[in-house]
């Protein structure tokens, strides 16, 4: 009996899609040129999305809530999100997250090219 061993290397991973693909009803494009895509992200209470991902971005929090979220490793996270704060996410990130209080209100402004080496 001869056993064929394959020498074909295993599929990377794929990739999460972006926020805007995977969950439109709570990611939505406010606007978009060569520079910027601006993304209001809106949910209520017991709101879930799935595993997406983000290019670098400035985020502007305009609601109050607690979510839960799950990274691409598998950790998750308690985030507060506090009506005012303002964030520069430096790198591109891969997330999951559950709203487990309040509402997701966020504006996400993702300069493209701050995205050139993703």
């Amino acid at each position: 009996m001869s056993t064929s061993l394959s020498t074909e290397a295993p599929a990377p991973a794929q990739k999460p899609r972006h926020a805007t693909v995977v969950d439109p009803d709570a990611h939505q494009v406010l606007f978009e040129n060569e520079h910027v895509r601006v993304i209001q992200a809106r949910a209520s209470h017991g709101w879930e999305s799935a595993m997406h991902s983000h290019p670098p971005m400035l985020v502007v929090n305009l609601g109050s809530g607690r979510q839960k979220v799950t990274w691409a490793d598998g950790t998750t996270q308690l985030v507060d999100l506090n009506p005012g704060a303002v964030v520069w996410q430096d790198e591109g990130f891969d997330h999951a997250w559950e709203l487990l209080a309040g509402e997701v209100n966020v504006v996400l402004v993702e300069v493209k090219s701050a995205n050139a080496e993703r």
